[in-house]
């Protein structure tokens, strides 16, 4: 696991772009495709085989920056490392297993990811995750972990045990006491209600109603969106604000909800 905390950034957004290429058919022979899920399953490895042993926190080499406070760093890396990671890789895992090479790996990685989450929202884990407490950021990365489920939910989501989908439910659930920002962090608030709606039916429209309104306020023209009321030239647009505004209305059209 790196311990360089921008390689690790550069990594996660690496597997946040893997999405176009994983949900492309299963295909034979393929060298740059087995390259590409080669560099994917280096990325996931020591997140999700710490984590399925509840060694996560035990091995995960912590760093902040020389302003930084690396007590606060320790209380929401792990998620941000989990949720991140799992939303790049789910589309891919989605797939499903197969007969062939990759889909016998896909089997792998389901099963892990699985074990992951379980570990991840039972209160009685050696690695069971805050979602909740001592500052804001738990609710972006839990939002992460709900985009996962709404992007696998028969490989993910449906192959958790009861007690598990409980505990995620009440994990995600519980963000609801952090007040996002008036940016794109509004996002991350509708796309937790949004897996709500999809896995439990209770949810809180009005903080969905309120992310997608203010949205399309700050809509800039030529496909992007201001992060808040002013515009940035980043890339929120391509791997928070965008694609998690396409989930968001897709669950809400596929339940006749309009917005």
């Amino acid at each position: 696991m790196t311990k360089n905390p921008k390689i690790f950034f550069v990594i996660l957004i690496f597997v946040f772009g893997l999405n176009c290429f994983v949900k492309a058919a299963d295909k034979k022979d393929n060298s740059q495709r087995e390259y590409w899920i080669t560099i994917l399953t280096k990325v996931a490895d020591p997140v999700l085989l710490n984590l399925s042993r509840e060694e996560l926190k035990l091995n995960m080499p912590v760093e902040a920056s020389t302003t930084g406070n690396l007590e606060s760093r320790k209380k929401v890396t792990y998620l941000e490392a989990f949720g991140r990671l799992l939303a790049g890789m789910a589309p891919w895992l989605e797939l499903g297993p197969s007969n062939t090479k990759e889909g016998k790996l896909r089997e792998k990685y389901i099963n892990l990811a699985v074990k992951c989450i379980k570990n991840a929202v039972d209160p009685d884990s050696k690695d069971f995750m805050n979602f909740n407490k001592y500052e804001r950021q738990p609710l972006v990365d839990a939002a992460f972990l709900a985009h996962a489920l709404i992007r696998a939910p028969k490989q993910l989501w449906g192959n958790l045990d009861v007690k598990t989908k409980a505990n995620l439910i009440a994990a995600l659930k519980s963000t609801r006491v952090i007040k996002p920002y008036e940016s794109n962090w509004l996002l991350f608030s509708a796309m937790v209600e949004t897996a709500l709606l999809e896995f439990d039916g209770e949810w809180e429209i009005e903080r969905v109603e309120y992310a997608v309104n203010k949205h399309l306020e700050w809509y800039k023209g030529d496909g992007l969106y201001g992060d808040g009321p002013n515009f940035h030239w980043d890339y929120y647009n391509s791997y928070v604000i965008q694609p998690m505004l396409l989930d968001i209305l897709k669950i809400c059209k596929e339940k006749n909800i309009p917005l």
